[in-house]
């Protein structure tokens, strides 16, 4: 039999402790013989079997509840004939396994990724229950159902392998909801293998009502954490943006900004190296360009980072960047492409000119000057004209679309671009991508709407570059409009849990649902102009990604179909030089 907690049954010798309480209680008085008592004690003898039998009886029920309740905090395991008396075996067990690359964190002794052990872990605990439940996996990267015939080819498995990937845990949990569902399952054990990581997890996310209610219904589903959240404090992690190619006289050069994370801050700066690889005239050996970084806190950022010698008439390309090895080599190198940046043309979709100016401003005003911004207002009516193929954002500030209008838009966002809705003035319960506006709601006379804390940690309204957080405490919201959604990830809201702002989960581009709007009688989102502004031109950019010749895709991301690519960077089929 196998037990969770063994190491409790090393406290099976305190069974004991009756007998030694026995012990110490029987000699702590004095034996005296005085004569004028020695006639009880002579018929007490005389009656001494039952009493002793019933003192043993006793003695050995306090023994036997220490043992009970050791054994019962060792947590066993219960199988075979056992097992199968208690009638709580489970019909199926399904295996939930976070891919993510920080599962690829390694033991500094064991060099075993946390994924790894994870499986290894797994395969002994099905293999010692000896229970004959279906198994089934539900990977990070792919999420679709797997049959496993053999725990023991669990490990071998290609969707069980190591990736680059994040992890969606709480659309994980629904799909698994919806399986067991779907199926009609009885009796279900559900093992969630992961590291715990925040972004993973995203713990504010609106779906995790729809997991409790999904699973709150259903009876016989037991729910087991496999976790290894020791997270290596050494432990580096390179990312880049704001990559773009800038013609110089005579040549060019490529501009990026590098941000290299530590899993826990440094008390003092310290130097951290890292290397810029990129294209050299031999494809076999590409230029290294070293970078020294200063790491102070948990964070070091270059910005503006400039790499020279590009081939002026290279209009395209692709380079990387490498740190040195650590505890966890897939998040020290990040791959880059870039080509001629593209037009960031917004089109503004309103019907109110004070509404439309502001959104102009926004989206027009130059966040780059080495990139060039366009903005083009059109009524409702006419949204059927915009430029679908050379539009980056468009801001829907209308009736939400049906029909063709509504198809259209969805394929631009399913090709990598943005939209950012706003409520209209009467919400008329059109539903897209599973939204609505429903009422508009007004706060008390002279007051604003509190707000609950903000979702900084990534999208629109994440902290800058330099780790400053957005003023978005300083705004002040006057008017919202609600939103009914089906899936979603509020990004902000008040303290009342009416969404704010609220992103629209896509496999490519990005859909985002504002509640307010921009003009003073709804908000000071003008007035305190950084985090709109901000907000605003993050969409932009991500929208712009999608226009040029070159796309920077997060790994996990579904999109054309690869077969027949090959890279161009020939060392990136090996081991990286750095390491």
């Amino acid at each position: 039999m196998r037990f969770d907690q063994g190491f409790l049954l090393w406290a099976l010798p305190l069974m004991a402790l009756p007998i030694l309480i026995h012990l110490i209680n029987q000699n702590r008085h004095k034996t005296i013989h005085w004569a004028a008592t020695m006639f009880l004690l002579e018929a007490k003898r005389m009656a001494r079997g039952m009493a002793r039998l019933k003192y043993l009886l006793l003695m050995a029920a306090r023994m036997l509840a220490i043992a009970a309740l050791i054994f019962a905090m060792s947590r066993p395991w219960v199988g075979g004939w056992l097992g199968a008396l208690s009638g709580d075996d489970a019909d199926v067990t399904i295996i939930v396994l976070d891919r993510s690359v920080s599962m690829e964190e390694q033991d500094a002794q064991s060099q075993v990724s946390k994924r790894e052990t994870a499986l290894r872990k797994l395969r002994e605990l099905v293999e010692s229950s000896e229970r004959n439940a279906k198994l089934v996996l539900f990977d990070s990267v792919t999420r679709k159902p797997l049959e496993i015939t053999s725990v023991e080819a669990l490990e071998e498995l290609p969707v069980a392998k190591e990736s680059d990937t994040t992890a969606d845990i709480p659309g994980m949990m629904l799909d698994v909801a919806d399986y067991i569902a779907g199926n009609k399952l009885g009796r279900t054990d559900v093992w969630v293998c992961s590291d715990l990581r925040a972004n993973d997890w995203s713990a504010a996310d609106g779906r995790w009502e729809s997991v409790r209610s999904a699973f709150r219904s259903r009876e016989g589903v037991r729910f087991y954490l496999l976790t290894y959240g020791e997270v290596a404090e050494d432990n580096l992690s390179v990312s880049v943006s704001g990559v773009h190619r800038r013609d110089l006289p005579g040549g060019a050069e490529l501009v990026m900004d590098i941000r290299v994370q530590r899993a826990k801050g440094v008390e003092s700066p310290t130097r951290v190296n890292a290397t810029v690889v990129y294209p050299s005239s031999d494809p076999n050996k590409p230029n290294r360009e070293p970078v020294v970084l200063e790491l102070s806190g948990d964070q070091a950022l270059k910005t503006g980072y400039s790499v020279p010698g590009l081939d002026a008439d290279a209009e395209a390309g692709w380079a990387r960047v490498e740190l040195p090895m650590d505890s966890n080599p897939r998040d020290n190198v990040f791959n880059i492409v870039y080509s001629d940046p593209p037009v960031q043309k917004s089109v503004v979709v309103s019907d109110d000119p004070q509404a439309a100016h502001l959104f102009r401003l926004a989206t027009g005003t130059a966040a780059d000057n080495s990139l060039v911004y366009e903005v083009e207002v059109l009524p409702s009516a006419a949204a059927k004209a915009i430029k679908w193929e050379e539009t980056a954002l468009i801001v829907w500030h209308a009736p939400l679309p049906i029909e063709t209008t509504a198809a259209q838009l969805e394929d631009y966002i399913r090709s990598g671009r943005s939209v950012v809705f706003f409520p209209p003035d009467n919400p008329d319960g059109t539903k897209f991508l599973g939204c609505s506006w429903t009422e508009w709601k007004t706060a008390a006379e002279g007051e604003s709407f509190q707000f609950a804390p903000w979702r900084n940690d990534s999208d629109l309204l994440a902290d800058t570059r330099s780790g400053g957080s957005l003023e978005v405490g300083e705004v002040q919201c006057y008017r919202l409009c609600g939103l009914e959604t089906e899936k979603s990830v509020t990004l902000w809201q008040t303290s009342d849990r009416d969404p704010i702002l609220t992103r629209i989960p896509t496999d490519q581009g990005g859909a985002w649902f504002c509640s307010t709007l921009p003009t003073p009688v709804n908000s000071n989102l003008v007035s305190k102009g950084v985090t709109y502004y901000i907000m605003m031109q993050r969409a932009l950019a991500r929208g712009a990604a999608g226009l040029g010749a070159a796309r920077i895709v997060e790994a996990g991301t579904e999109g054309d179909d690869t077969a027949g690519w090959e890279p161009l960077d020939v060392p990136s089929q090996r081991v990286a030089a750095s390491q």
